[in-house]
């Protein structure tokens, strides 16, 4: 089942002009985020186009502007993230899923104020369609406050459920998600969907060196596929323990559901939220596992003395090092 997705990020001084960068696209390359490709770049587009200086400058003309005390440690800048799963945002034709970002920002700017949104993009450049907007956190009566817009647990709860009335209005088989700030859970951590791009990238590679030589005895071509399996397997096999904790995470939370099955009926909505956290996890390892199936079938085409011998030597660089 598809979710609509909503989560908030807030960002200090310090933190602005990295998120701007990589929103509005300001740097050469991307090597850090195999996800982007800057190729597809040109198809990335602006609901509402940002300042013509930088967000930093554009945060601290507003806050003047307003008249705002602001604290060494405070929120200048609130980062938005919204899309939806992955089946379901990329299945939509282009002028859907920009009915979709306008819905979204229509949604926001009623909360937050139109003339706070410093920008809203939409990249295309990355495996799934998603909108980065970003406000100011003012309020009416001009106070610098993320906390009096987002709220609390209470309130950001609020938000996801209004934001999936919006949504399902349109889109009716969309599920109500949930905020990271709201459930005071980690989401699967970045580094990992970043791993795993990078291994869909080089599994390519590794494919196509494998299927010109047998049994690695051809020359220059074996020591080329060596090469290869020798930087990647070290990944794939941090890849597959951090899968395995992540099904650990999602196997400990049904057997919990399983216990509670046999309380009464206070215990029914702590069940409902566990259940919520079990289809919530499932969908986020979905894409993972499936990276993760496709490295092991390519482990088993490898000669297992070569395999043996890759593995030592990966052991013994650990060492080194």
């Amino acid at each position: 089942m598809p979710y609509a997705i909503l989560r908030f990020q807030k960002r200090k001084a310090g933190g602005v002009a990295a998120c701007e960068r990589h929103n509005e696209r300001k740097k050469e390359a991307y090597k850090s985020n195999p996800d982007i490709d800057v190729g597809r770049s040109k198809d990335n587009y602006h609901l509402v186009k940002p300042p013509r200086y930088t967000y930093k400058k554009e945060i601290n003309r507003m806050v003047k502007e307003a008249s705002c005390k602001v604290r060494k440690d405070s929120v200048m800048m609130v980062e938005t993230l919204i899309t939806a799963s992955p089946e379901f945002m990329n299945q939509l034709p282009p002028e859907e899923q920009k009915a979709y970002f306008q819905t979204a920002l229509d949604f926001i700017s009623e909360r937050v104020g139109e003339k706070n949104i410093l920008s809203a993009v939409i990249h295309m450049d990355e495996r799934t369609p998603h909108m980065h907007l970003c406000f100011v956190p003012l309020t009416p009566d001009n106070k610098l406050s993320a906390k009096s817009i987002l709220g609390n647990q209470k309130s950001l709860s609020e938000w996801q459920t209004a934001y999936h009335e919006r949504m399902s209005a349109r889109w009716n088989q969309l599920e109500r998600g949930q905020s990271s700030m709201e459930t005071k859970r980690k989401h699967i951590p970045t580094w990992l969907y970043k791993l795993g791009g990078r291994l869909d990238k080089q599994y390519a590679e590794i494919v196509s060196a494998l299927s010109d030589i047998n049994a690695f005895n051809a020359g220059r071509k074996r020591d080329k596929a060596l090469e290869l399996l020798s930087a990647w397997l070290p990944d794939v096999e941090k890849f597959s323990k951090e899968i395995s904790k992540q099904q650990a995470h999602i196997d400990s939370l049904k057997e919990r559901i399983g216990q509670e099955a046999d309380y009464a009926g206070r215990m029914r909505d702590e069940k409902y939220e566990q259940e919520l956290k079990v289809q919530k996890a499932n969908q986020r390892i979905f894409e993972l596992q499936r990276t993760n199936q496709q490295m092991e079938r390519l482990l088993k085409k490898i000669p297992p003395k070569v395999l043996e011998e890759l593995q030592k030597s990966s052991k013994n660089r650990l060492k080194e090092r």
